[in-house]
């Protein structure tokens, strides 16, 4: 998201600095009087920034190609913001053990997260795991770093004990959705293999159950 302002504004810079020379040779060079200058300087500014404007992607696929290509770019977007929120605080816990678990659930985070950016067609599908457990893992990890230090004895003992369990489950629930997100892949998959299977048969190649 970055990397595409960089190039908006670079291409706005060009299609400025590209304007004011023209302006300047139709006004001095061409002394066309200020207004003839003006009207085609604003013009051409204008076709130069649509043409140079970068068309935004969702990895390799352009969001113009995507039915509500704009809206799944936002969803995208929200859920790579949720993630660094969750890899920013597991940055911040002390505790060894529950900085391992969150970790476990960074690596399910990050795996989604690729997956979405190279199937934005299963975004639509992921809009509950975006907008409700992985903001909810990313406000929970934050309020853990928020309150580690605030906290003595016992409180203290309750607090890392109730975020290891709601990462645990949180960890279960990032399995099941990302599960749900594969599982179509999954069974073209298995039926690949079996055609795969079934036109070796026909043409005398079997398998053995050992080979399988």
């Amino acid at each position: 998201m970055k990397r595409h302002r960089w190039i908006e504004w670079i291409s706005i810079f060009f299609s400025i600095l590209l304007s004011l020379f023209l302006f300047c040779f139709l006004f001095v060079n061409l002394e066309l009087g200020m207004v003839f200058s003006v009207l085609p300087t604003v013009l051409f500014y204008l076709g130069l920034t649509f043409l140079l404007r970068p068309e935004e992607r969702i990895g390799k696929i352009r969001i113009s190609t995507l039915p509500q290509g704009e809206l799944l770019h936002e969803k995208l977007d929200e859920a790579g913001q949720d993630y660094a929120r969750m890899k920013e605080a597991v940055g911040k816990i002390m505790d060894p053990e529950l900085t391992k678990k969150c970790r476990e659930l960074l690596n399910i985070a990050e795996s989604v997260l690729r997956y979405l950016t190279e199937n934005p067609e299963k975004i639509s599908a992921a809009r509950k795991y975006i907008d409700y457990y992985q903001e909810t893992a990313a406000n929970v990890l934050e309020q853990y770093v928020k309150l580690q230090n605030t906290q003595f004895g016992t409180q203290k003992a309750r607090l890392l004990e109730n975020t290891r369990e709601t990462v645990q489950i949180l960890y279960q629930a990032f399995q099941i959705q990302f599960e749900k997100l594969t599982q179509n892949e999954l069974i073209d998959m298995e039926a690949d293999m079996n055609l795969l299977r079934q036109t070796l048969e026909e043409e005398g190649y079997g398998i053995t159950d050992r080979e399988k």
